[in-house]
């Protein structure tokens, strides 16, 4: 196997190995297009997408991890209807990966202060917004208080921060690899249901 824009991939195997590296390198270089993967809820009976920071990933567990404002309207709809769909693409390996399973919320339990943890301390001043997110304002604003618009270092861990953190955990259940080449693309499906799993190339 060749890894690369050109790769040769034949075994099912690769594909998860190769998906699964890329994942933990979106995790952990904040420069890595897999870091900035697509999250689509439900709302209602109409999809709802938006960008967000994968936190966390594990193969074993099959979950993927990112955080928001436990008042954004993605936790209401998760919490209405836990089905969602991640979204990754590397434009130089010409990859996508689309995964999907159900989420959970994690706001006040071991799970959401283990993430907590982890926040940097410049960046809990993203949780401090007087209004929720979403809220139509008559001028553009970040929501902040006046106090911290400045982000002043002794007030980046506004005590409000973590009242309006929250964790979404999602168990994938499914995962579709395309891979774009120019002499043919190729694809492959997973599905996995408990402990077993079931892989077949498709196509694309």
């Amino acid at each position: 196997m060749v890894f690369g824009k050109r790769q040769t991939i034949s075994k099912l195997d690769d594909v998860l190995n190769t998906s699964w590296r890329l994942l933990h390198k979106g995790v952990e270089n904040f420069k890595h297009p897999f870091y900035r993967p697509v999250l689509s809820t439900m709302n209602g009976n109409k999809p709802d997408v938006r960008t967000v920071i994968l936190r966390g990933f594990s193969e074993e567990d099959r979950t993927l991890i990112c955080h928001c404002d436990a008042r954004t309207p993605k936790v209401s709809q998760i919490q209405d209807n836990p089905n969602v769909s991640w979204l990754f693409y590397h434009p130089e390996e010409w990859l996508q990966l689309r995964l999907s399973g159900k989420a959970v919320i994690h706001t006040d339990d071991k799970i959401a202060e283990s993430q907590w943890e982890k926040v940097r301390l410049t960046s809990r001043i993203n949780y401090c917004a007087e209004i929720p997110p979403g809220s139509v304002t008559e001028k553009p604003t970040s929501g902040l208080p006046n106090f911290l618009r400045d982000k002043t270092s002794k007030l980046f861990d506004c005590p409000e921060a973590r009242k309006n953190f929250a964790v979404i955990v999602c168990r994938f259940d499914q995962m579709d690899w395309l891979m774009l080449k120019l002499t043919g693309h190729l694809r492959a499906r997973f599905h996995w249901e408990k402990d077993h799993i079931d892989a077949s190339w498709i196509i694309p």
